[in-house]
């Protein structure tokens, strides 16, 4: 079996391709036809040129790399999905805010009141009365067009699937490949959106405390977690919840688990094993991993 995987075209000239406003056009015109595809004819009254030959020559500049010609027509590409979709998501074009808003659930590390605000396309989670905080990407889309006291639980949905995607392996931002590492604390790089003395009220013992970075290794992306938050995607932890009757996403991410309901460890620094404790009631569901956050010991 030969597998080759061969850079067809350098980033000036794909952009370049896209510098257009018919060829834009075509992409969003074809991602809003049934499975994406749709006729010469059809396409070009959807598009709104005239001109046959004109229409057809940034149809060509498209065909190949982000639309294929079938027998019925023109469809997209994944390629051309995944640009039609970047442009849906505003991500390159909307910008967005909206004033704080006031969270139900208190902060864990004091109690104090939490406020959700949204700017320069992250959404950040502050403690009135702490430095708590947690901070996250989200691009414009994720918010349009919802009401303003769905956005909480829409943000926590957003951020669990990231999370779930990077739990998974895959970077958010280009779905290549992650590298996870597992550390204490204390020995990993924050991200900057991570102010420093953020996590002093929260964390205890840094050292002591398991932390998972995602370092994607084509597009250079990072991002961390707390292994809590992250195991939360494992089959026997969501179980665990399930059992006594709680489904783990239906609860906001800055506010589940309960930092008084875990027990966090490492245990182990050669090699590398991190722990996690999850209590409800007299019942408890341990997971261990290694420093590449694979699952090597459960007791749930």
């Amino acid at each position: 079996m030969t597998e080759e995987f061969v850079q067809q075209a350098s980033p000036d000239e794909v952009f370049a391709a896209l510098s257009n406003d018919t060829r834009v056009g075509i992409l969003q015109a074809l991602q809003a036809a049934d499975s994406h595809e749709a006729a010469f004819s059809t396409l070009r009254e959807a598009v709104g040129v005239e001109d046959p030959g004109q229409f057809n020559y940034h149809l060509g500049e498209l065909t190949g790399r982000f639309v294929r010609k079938t027998e019925t027509g023109y469809r997209l590409t994944q390629a051309g999905k995944q640009m039609a979709g970047a442009l849906a998501s505003g991500a390159y074009t909307v910008e967005g805010r909206f004033d704080p808003l006031t969270l139900d659930a208190p902060c864990q590390a004091c109690g104090g009141t939490q406020t959700l605000a949204y700017e320069d396309e992250a959404v950040r989670i502050e403690c009135e009365s702490c430095p708590a905080t947690t901070a996250f990407a989200v691009p414009p889309a994720v918010f349009a067009e919802c009401d303003r006291e769905e956005i909480p639980a829409i943000a926590s949905r957003y951020l669990r699937a990231t999370m779930d995607l990077q739990y998974n392996g895959f970077c958010s931002y280009c779905n290549s490949r992650v590298q996870q590492t597992v550390a204490a604390l204390s020995a990993l790089e924050l991200p900057d959106r991570v102010p420093d003395g953020a996590l002093d009220d929260v964390v205890e013992d840094p050292a002591s405390t398991p932390w998972v970075q995602f370092d994607c290794q084509r597009c250079g992306a990072t991002a961390s977690a707390n292994l809590a938050g992250v195991l939360l995607s494992h089959p026997a932890v969501a179980g665990f919840y399930y059992r006594h009757g709680i489904d783990v996403s239906e609860h906001p991410v800055w506010s589940f688990p309960p930092i008084d309901s875990l027990e966090l460890d490492v245990p182990s620094r050669d090699p590398l094993r991190a722990s996690v404790t999850y209590r409800e009631g007299d019942d408890a569901c341990r997971i261990v991993v290694d420093e590449r956050l694979q699952v090597v010991e459960t007791d749930c």
